[in-house]
């Protein structure tokens, strides 16, 4: 798929109807870590950095524990994490502007998260 469509995709996605669209977008080779890092923080990647440790949120949890939407909503987000920091995705000439405010970079730095997240392209 051209990348213009993957755009216009995300653009036009409706996140109620859950991630398998947003999965697609990622496993297509012309998604890059721009259309990544756009799709992590639309998958409000923001309050997966509020939290302070990453490394738990792939357990299994179960519906006592959280609702549904999360359930669903973690693996996906964590697994965006670490397929960016993992450099699944390609870096092109594609710019990013980071949707973070300085104060936000700011708190964000200070709990030591990477700065692919915090930055521009």
């Amino acid at each position: 798929m051209l990348y213009s469509d993957l755009k216009r995709i995300l653009r036009e996605y409706n996140w109620d109807d859950g991630f398998e669209v947003p999965k697609e977008i990622l496993s297509d080779p012309n998604c890059d870590l721009a259309l990544a890092l756009e799709l992590f923080y639309l998958a409000d990647g923001y309050s997966y950095l509020e939290k302070s440790d990453h490394t738990t949120v792939l357990q299994k949890s179960t519906s006592l524990q959280k609702p549904a939407p999360l359930q669903k909503w973690n693996p996906f987000i964590t697994t965006l994490y670490h397929d960016i920091l993992d450099h699944k995705f390609q870096k092109t000439d594609t710019p990013f502007t980071n949707p973070l405010n300085k104060v936000q970079k700011y708190i964000f730095r200070k709990k030591q998260v990477p700065d692919i997240f915090l930055t521009d392209l």
